[in-house]
């Protein structure tokens, strides 16, 4: 999971990303330096946002490390990673960015900030609260630091960032979070990542109950959705035929039908 100041107060910009990703997917590797001379990405003799953009690109599931023992660096796409690149490289759609965002809340592979604001936070900040609430709250999981917030607010109403997907918005000192979209366009991309984590937190398992899945991965407060917004989005997964729903059982049973590596191939197909 990613630590607290990872992002080294710089924002996930899209622009740089997507060079990131370009340049994963050309096979290269080098020190942070090289890095940033090919794809552009600022980066000094020792500071600068080559890192930070990576690790970004690390907790949004679009890219994974090469096992190294020296200074050099070597991105490769995941299978996620590499449908991005082909199909909006610069994370332009809100679909992407709802997907990134989601993987940013994940306990495994997220990031910790994100993980205690939008899934562990949802019952202790509810869906709207005040910007030093929320850094008091982090104040409280990690102790008194220098704006323990960071970029993690500004890069949701920044253009450059995260904007297009309407995660939150703020107006002054007020933040208010919005509902993930319950649309059939984002149903693929949905179920590729309920089957992700299902894999990762209920191997071997062919059943699991929503209310087992909601409480470990805390997947539905990221999302924000109330229960019935839970079962609306059950019916929409269903109609793509990678997982199915059991109903006669209480609480309902998800049963994958696909492979999540299978799954994230088809997350753009509505929108062809």
């Amino acid at each position: 999971m990613l630590p607290i100041n990872f992002h080294k107060t710089f924002i996930p910009e899209r622009r740089l990303i997507g060079s990131l990703l370009h340049y994963a997917a050309l096979g290269k590797r080098g020190t942070y330096q090289e890095i940033g001379a090919e794809t552009g990405i600022p980066m000094g003799k020792s500071t600068g946002k080559v890192p930070a953009i990576i690790d970004y690109a690390r907790g949004m599931g679009l890219i994974e490390m090469g096992c190294r023992r020296d200074s050099i660096k070597e991105p490769q796409l995941t299978t996620l990673g590499r449908v991005v690149y082909a199909q909006d490289v610069y994370l332009s759609q809100p679909l992407t960015q709802w997907i990134a965002h989601m993987n940013m809340c994940r306990q495994t592979t997220g990031a910790m900030v994100w993980r205690s604001t939008f899934a562990e936070g949802r019952r202790v900040l509810g869906s709207s609260f005040g910007k030093r609430q929320l850094e008091h709250y982090l104040e409280g999981r990690y102790g008194r630091g220098r704006d323990r917030t960071g970029p993690l607010l500004s890069c949701y109403v920044s253009p450059a960032a995260l904007a297009n997907a309407s995660v939150l918005s703020c107006s002054g000192d007020l933040v208010e979070r919005h509902k993930a979209p319950l649309l059939d366009s984002y149903a693929y991309a949905y179920s590729a990542l309920l089957l992700a984590l299902v894999e990762e937190s209920f191997r071997g398992e062919g059943q699991v109950s929503l209310v087992e899945l909601a409480d470990k991965t805390l997947c539905f407060d990221v999302c924000l959705w109330s229960e019935g917004d839970v079962e609306h989005a059950c019916a929409l997964l269903e109609r793509k035929g990678l997982l199915t729903v059991d109903r006669l059982m209480r609480p309902w049973l998800l049963e994958p039908r696909a492979k999540a590596d299978s799954a994230w191939a088809h997350i753009y197909d509505d929108f062809a």
